[in-house]
């Protein structure tokens, strides 16, 4: 029952006639079953979509659309027509998110399949480096703060996208490279494809694998971008110096100060346990071991895949930001000097009030929160 609401509640929203409860309750819905941001960004990216340039081929995508739910063994009726109500064009978009709202366990599927439901038009040019004389479709998938979502891309590769984060790729995805642009933090566990390298952009570095598992974290406010591997090799490169790449190895990470990279001479780097002894990487960045918690040896830079918000030994405002993602809050410092303080935790089903009193029994501050859920630490 409250998965169907779900479906009742989005295509309400997404129509503009939800009021402020309901819009209310369709959240709270989708922070107590996050297995269910799949089936709704698709069916939001749709809605949007449907705003075609062309009147014609949204009616098209339509009619295409209704004939596969027919194929599927999915009837839909569409409500008699009504000439006191608006425009047909609006209409046909309300009948379309019906549609949709009714078939999303079938949008799903049809994504798996690695199927395109709807053209999509674009204007401006394509966001990879792709070159060709009409720009191709870009897909986007992104989540706001406070959720998370994944998703299978055409070729098969899983995505597990973190809170604020957003994976963009085109329609030539899987032709002949597999590449994505992302910003924020994603993990990937990547079909193998020696035919078809799989890339990654991400802000300051790019990432090329064959099929590997790993984490990259590239949100533009860090003061870091960093790749984890778990398993496999990658090979990373840098925006500003693509003749310096690195290889990494499993339970190797890489990390990039953001505001520091700048076209300085590479450093030569040692590493006793890589086959090749030498790598040079430019003075901004470093690579490390993985980081395992203490208590129950989880990795720290994966721990929120498994819905873990874990910490060591971090500062103060490097926390805040992870809460502000994991949450959907803001939070303020009025006293500067707790910024640098280190702390160490881990949650997973706890609210943010039982997050932040937790950590005042190893820090002392006070806090606040008002309706806005904005926090000031004091």
């Amino acid at each position: 029952m409250p998965h169907e609401n779900i479906w009742s509640l989005l295509a309400k929203k997404l129509s503009g006639d939800a009021t402020d409860s309901e819009l209310t309750e369709l959240e709270q819905l989708l922070r107590a079953n996050p297995e269910l941001h799949y089936s709704v960004q698709p069916l939001t990216d749709l809605w949007q979509a449907a705003n075609f340039a062309d009147e014609t081929l949204g009616q098209e995508a339509f009619e295409r659309h209704l004939q596969r739910m027919e194929e599927l063994g999915i009837v839909y009726s569409s409500p008699e027509p009504d000439h006191s109500g608006p425009p047909a064009s609006g209409k046909r978009r309300k009948a379309f998110l019906q549609a949709a709202a009714i078939a999303a366990p079938l949008l799903v599927l049809v994504m798996l399949a690695g199927r395109a439901l709807f053209p999509t038009q674009t204007s401006g040019k394509p966001l990879l480096a792709a070159a060709s004389k009409q720009p191709a479709p870009i897909r986007e998938i992104s989540t706001r703060n406070g959720s998370k979502t994944s998703l299978l891309l055409p070729d098969g590769t899983k995505v597990w996208l973190n809170a604020g984060s957003k994976l963009i790729y085109d329609s030539s995805f899987d032709k002949s490279l597999r590449e994505v642009s992302l910003s924020g933090e994603g993990y990937f566990d990547v079909v193998k494809n020696k035919q078809k390298p799989f890339i990654i952009h991400a802000s300051k570095i790019n990432i090329k694998v064959l099929g590997t598992e790993f984490d990259v974290k590239s949100y533009p406010s860090d003061k870091t971008t960093e790749a984890s591997l778990i398993r496999g090799s990658i090979e990373v490169t840098f925006n500003d110096q693509p003749s310096k790449k690195v290889i990494l190895k499993p339970n190797e990470k890489i990390v990039v100060d953001n505001f520091k990279f700048e076209n300085h001479l590479a450093q030569t780097v040692e590493d006793p346990k890589s086959k090749n002894t030498v790598a040079e990487i430019p003075k901004e960045a470093a690579v490390h071991n993985l980081t395992y918690q203490d208590k129950t040896g989880d990795i720290i830079e994966t721990s929120w895949v498994e819905n873990k918000l874990v910490f060591q030994n971090e500062s103060f405002e490097e926390i805040a930001r992870k809460l502000e993602r994991w949450y959907g809050v803001t939070i303020q410092f009025e006293n500067e000097k707790l910024k640098t303080d280190h702390l160490t935790g881990s949650f997973t089903n706890e609210t943010i009030r039982q997050a932040l009193d937790a950590m005042k029994f190893t820090e002392s501050f006070g806090y606040s929160i008002d309706n806005n859920n904005n926090i000031k630490i004091y």
